[in-house]
């Protein structure tokens, strides 16, 4: 008797998986955003894919309940641990699951309506759905945790796992980040800085409030801000011998671009562009930095704007480069510039009148006459000769 229902009833759901797949794809996309569009552009077919697997799973295990279960639980478990890597939380999932049911859920109406379902064979259906979804969610759930209680070198796997998150583009959900922190029991601060630092063995003790990732090959902390000068000491002495860049406070979702700063600071030093200190705040170095975060730019720019110099031989040129760039920096004044270069000012006002030959009006444009002192000024830095 049970098998009967069960191949009649598998029998009547089959031909409304179709149907019932783009159903619950589309409700989906729509009430829960985080699987809309930019889901989709990032992963292509997933959501519809899950569906289909999922309701066809149900189908199945109406007609023959132990077929394909173990796959299942590999496949749902799978699909936690994605979601928790994804940075999305559980209540997403869950979401899903509960509109995937309710749908279902109209079209068992649907059929009961259009075939005189008897009520014993509606009930045994509701049974078997809704337990359907709390095993799923179960299941997902498993292999979320999984990956939020895997701990590696003593709970240092999740703290780097927490780190990834609030550093993560596109961003986690706050709500991910803040289910994880809690966990670890790491307090979200408002603000943090993010430091860069050379590779350092053995892992120093930093501060329960640090995450760390010390991993080769470009290593760093984030520290929750402001960042004192007392904390830097205690950081610099607990790497000792090793360089530390410090990256701007920012609020906790602009985390990224403080280690973009704080990494791009430590590479400076390490160049010789920057002084050599154990510690270097990247809000010393603003105008090198942004000067020099991207020297492909920084090259057009100088070759745009510097191109009226190579009209001059090239000491003559290197002369003249020089002598442009003290007397921008000395803002026009001809005897400081003299001064600086230690020269005569009537050799400075001959070598600008050929400079402002060559340069044709530029030297009184504001945008042009600021792109070459910043040409000036960024391959001053870079030791470039400005010829």
């Amino acid at each position: 008797m049970l098998e009967e229902r069960r191949r009649r009833l598998a029998a009547l759901l089959r031909p409304e998986l179709p149907g019932l797949v783009d159903e619950v794809t589309r409700e989906i996309r729509h009430a829960v955003p985080e699987y809309g569009r930019r889901f989709e552009e990032a992963h292509p077919g997933l959501l519809r894919d899950r569906v289909r697997y999922g309701v066809t799973l149900f189908a199945d295990l109406i007609e023959c309940p132990h077929q394909a279960f173990r796959e299942a639980e590999r496949r749902f478990r799978g699909i936690g641990r994605a979601e928790a890597h994804s940075g999305r939380t559980l209540d997403q999932l869950n979401a899903a699951l509960r509109i995937g049911g309710r749908v279902a859920w109209r079209r068992v109406a649907r059929a009961e309506r259009q075939r005189t379902l008897p009520a014993s064979d509606v009930s045994w259906l509701a049974d078997r759905l809704f337990g359907f979804l709390d095993e799923l969610a179960a299941l997902a759930t498993r292999g979320y945790r999984e990956v939020h209680q895997h701990a590696d070198d003593g709970g240092l796997g999740v703290r780097r796992r927490l780190l990834q998150m609030v550093l993560a583009r596109p961003a986690a959900e706050p709500a991910a980040i803040a289910d994880l922190a809690r966990t670890i029991g790491w307090p979200l601060p408002e603000q943090c800085a993010l430091i860069a630092v050379e590779p350092v063995r053995p892992e120093p003790a930093l501060g329960a409030d640090v995450l760390a990732d010390l991993r080769e090959p470009e290593p760093y902390l984030l520290v929750p801000g402001p960042v004192t000068g007392e904390r830097l000491q205690r950081l610099s002495a607990a790497v000792s011998g090793t360089r530390l860049a410090v990256g701007p406070t920012v609020p906790l979702a602009e985390a990224p671009s403080s280690l973009r700063w704080a990494r791009q600071a430590l590479r400076l030093v390490l160049d010789g562009v920057l002084p050599d200190l154990p510690v270097t705040a990247c809000a010393e170095h603003w105008s090198t930095l942004w000067l020099l975060g991207d020297p492909a730019l920084l090259n057009q720019v100088a070759k745009r704007r510097l191109a009226p110099l190579s009209a001059f031989a090239p000491k003559q040129r290197a002369r003249l480069a020089g002598t442009l760039f003290a007397w921008l920096r000395a803002q026009g004044n001809v005897q400081e510039t003299a001064a600086n270069l230690r020269v005569h000012p009537r050799t400075v006002r001959y070598r600008m009148r050929q400079i402002e030959d060559a340069f044709a009006g530029d030297l009184h444009e504001p945008t042009a006459r600021f792109e070459i002192e910043a040409a000036l000024r960024g391959l001053d830095l870079l030791g470039i000769p400005h010829s």
